[in-house]
């Protein structure tokens, strides 16, 4: 993009106007692009490294997206006289500037997430999802109706032809109206799929019955009393379920779950077993890198410190190391991280088991630290001397998980 040809002298004001317009919508179309396919579970389990160059990108076009809107401004108050008898022009202004101002500004506060308290990251995630939603599709609608193709396409019926009429009683449409009306369909038929998607983050109840049975065939062990009802109140907010291959299937039939390694005493699991071994209950917030948060999470589990010391670790055990059923998901602790007094496998969540497409029957539990530490499918545990790169990890991701409580 030559942004030096908009400023040149040649070029009066509305010839600048429109050299931003088409410089701004080849921006956000590129910038959408990389975010749907951000939010996209498809794209996540077949390119998962990938993902993680998309988003780098995803955040610099976003920055870039900044440059058409702050060369704008100075020319805003002569653009908006020349609309001053145009009402609907300025009202689509508006409501263009308002989604670009809140798309950018609340992605640069999930960009720097890390750097704020999980609530405004929370919040800014929310504000973000809002005005990608309720303002990408009408953007994009924006786009193709005001494009010069478009144009071309619903030029001036001549004289002699006659107006389109859908039927003889309903009142006459223009091809502009009526191609407009097309365009918007069609572009809410494709954004419908993602925007129920999206909904149901917030609104579980959307979600149809036949996916929201657990496809585990596991007894649900009787919860303590401190798990049902839960004594944090029960949990605010909602789950986001990603995965990085299929959910994997088990049973109570050919669930194990082990802790070998570096350890004196290996230890080997069913579920009738590790149903009876002591649990505990605990409340604790649980963080996701992408930027949204859960609250007040009652887990009941079996804390890892008391698991480690029944399998009496070694002197040479130096970290962690966290096998998902999935066969492809791993992770690591430090010794040290690994003996923090929350760190739970857990089993129970709000006093039920945990469902399978948050990690159940039983998942790592790290409350500290972004979600990407907290494994899923969790059915092995290995002590080993070597630091191993975990999966996410390999993939771009800090290995420095901890959540800022600043």
């Amino acid at each position: 993009m030559n942004w030096r040809l908009i400023f040149t002298k040649k070029l009066n004001v509305g010839q600048r106007l429109v050299r931003l317009h088409h410089a701004n919508a080849i921006i956000f179309t590129v910038l959408a692009i990389t975010g749907f396919l951000l939010f996209s579970s498809s794209f996540r389990l077949v390119f998962p490294a990938i993902r993680v160059w998309v988003r780098e990108s995803h955040v610099w076009i976003g920055f870039i997206s900044l440059l058409p809107i702050l060369f704008y401004m100075p020319k805003m108050q002569k653009h908006l006289k020349t609309l001053r008898k145009r009402k609907n022009h300025r009202i689509n202004l508006y409501y263009v500037l308002t989604v670009l101002c809140t798309l950018i500004l609340s992605g640069v506060v999930l960009t720097y997430h890390r750097h704020v308290p999980p609530l405004i990251s929370s919040s800014a995630l929310v504000i973000h999802d809002l005005a990608t939603w309720l303002g990408v599709p009408y953007l994009i609608y924006h786009s193709v109706t005001r494009s010069k193709w478009f144009k071309r396409l619903v030029k001036p019926v001549k004289k002699e032809e006659k107006p389109l009429v859908v039927e003889d009683h309903n009142p006459i449409y223009r091809r502009r109206t009526f191609l407009q009306l097309i365009t918007g369909l069609i572009i809410m038929l494709v954004f419908s799929p993602s925007i129920l998607k999206w909904l149901r983050t917030y609104f579980p109840e959307l979600e149809p019955k036949s996916r929201v049975a657990d496809a585990n065939q596991f007894r649900n062990p009787q919860p303590a009393g401190d798990s049902a009802p839960p004594i944090g109140g029960g949990r605010r907010g909602e789950f986001r379920y990603y995965t990085v291959t299929e959910m994997p299937t088990q049973s109570e039939e050919n669930w194990q779950f082990s802790i070998d390694g570096l350890v004196n005493n290996t230890q080997s699991y069913d579920w009738d077993q590790f149903l009876q071994l002591k649990r505990d209950v605990q409340v604790s917030n649980f963080y996701c890198v992408t930027g949204w948060s859960v609250y007040d999470v009652t887990w009941e589990g079996i804390p890892l410190k008391k698991l480690l010391e029944d399998a009496n670790v070694t002197k040479q055990a130096r970290f962690v190391k966290f096998y998902s059923a999935d066969g492809v998901y791993t992770d690591t602790l430090t010794i040290e991280q690994a003996m923090m007094d929350d760190v739970m496998v857990a089993v129970l969540i709000d006093g039920e088991l945990i469902s399978k497409k948050n990690g159940g029957p039983v998942r790592l539990i790290v409350p500290e630290m972004y979600a990407y530490k907290s494994v899923k499918w969790l059915n092995r545990i290995e002590l080993i001397e070597e630091e191993h790169v975990g999966y996410w990890e390999k993939r771009g991701y800090s290995t420095d998980a901890w959540v800022s409580k600043s």
